[in-house]
Order: C-alpha cells, then structure tokens, then sequence
C-alpha cells in the first residue's frame, strides 16, 4: 500500500516547564523498551488526536494528564509551535505550558518507564549536536540532532522541539 494515499495522523506535544528546587526546567519521559512505537526513547508527553478531543491543546494537556497525572487544570499553555513531521509521516503539534507547582507527578508505567528534568538554562546551541540527517517525502532534507541527559539519548523530533521552543526567535 503506497503511504501517498494514508492520511497522515495527527499528534500533540505538551512542553511542561515546572519550578524543581528553584530552577525552571522541562519534563521528559523515557518509553518503556516494551512498547511497538518508539520503544526506549526520550519524549515529551504527548499522543495520537482522539475523535473526541475538540483541540490539539486538549490532546496534548490530555495525554499529559494520562502519562504523568497533571491535570489541565494545573498546566497554562502559553504558546503553540509550528507543525513537525515524522520520519513515518506523522504530523506533530507542540505546545508550551507552565506546570503551577507542588503538583505530584505519577506516572502511568504502561507509558512512561521514567520521569526526569531537563533544566531550562541548559537549552544552549552548546548543548545539541549532529546525529545524522533525513529526507522527508519533498526531497528536503533536515538535520538530526541529539544530546545526552542523565545517561539517556534524546534525539530525533524531541531534541527538534526543544530547539524550537528555546532556540528559534
């Protein structure tokens, strides 16, 4: 089946920035090494659009709440970010939002294998560097980047978002 006649499945992103010992900093998730899709890798929280979601917001603050258990009601997004592509076609919406802390975290273990913070101040073009590139299906070709976090790659669509929301003007 050619992917030209699939339409590309829509996915959104939560950036949560929240206050640990003081310092801003954003929340990463690691994937269980058990999972089909995108096994063993540092994300975002974020999901597949359901039917019943009225917005890509309400998707994002949705699988927010369903992977680490931050309710919509502690999270103000406060800026969205352009569209990103996946290698596999996926068309991803990304959004920034503040966490108004003490807010416990609890993540769902089917989702999550491990919660950590990344701190804000650390986002620097020092931090990222080249893993390879890709072509998407116009024939352009985009740079992968990737950095190391407390042991852990983060790369691909996740270090593109971060470079994104605190890189770009």
């Amino acid at each position: 089946m050619s992917t030209a006649n699939v339409a590309p499945r829509e996915f959104a992103v939560l950036i949560p920035i929240l206050a640990v010992d003081a310092e801003e900093c954003v929340l990463l998730t690691k994937r269980p090494d058990s999972l089909l899709r995108y096994a063993g890798q540092v994300c975002l929280p974020g999901g597949e659009r359901d039917r019943g979601d009225r917005s890509l917001a309400e998707t994002a603050l949705r699988e927010t709440y369903e992977e680490v258990g931050i309710p919509a009601n502690h999270i103000e997004i406060f800026r969205e970010l352009g569209w990103h592509q996946t290698s596999r076609l996926d068309r991803v919406k990304p959004f920034v939002g503040r966490v108004r802390t003490p807010c416990p975290i609890a993540a769902d273990p089917r989702e999550v294998e491990r919660v950590f913070y990344l701190k804000v101040a650390s986002i620097t073009p020092e931090l990222f560097r080249v893993r390879g590139h890709w072509q998407d299906q116009q024939g352009n070709e985009h740079t992968i980047h990737t950095f190391d976090h407390e042991g852990y790659e983060v790369w691909g669509l996740t270090a593109r978002i971060l470079r994104e929301a605190f890189l770009s003007s």
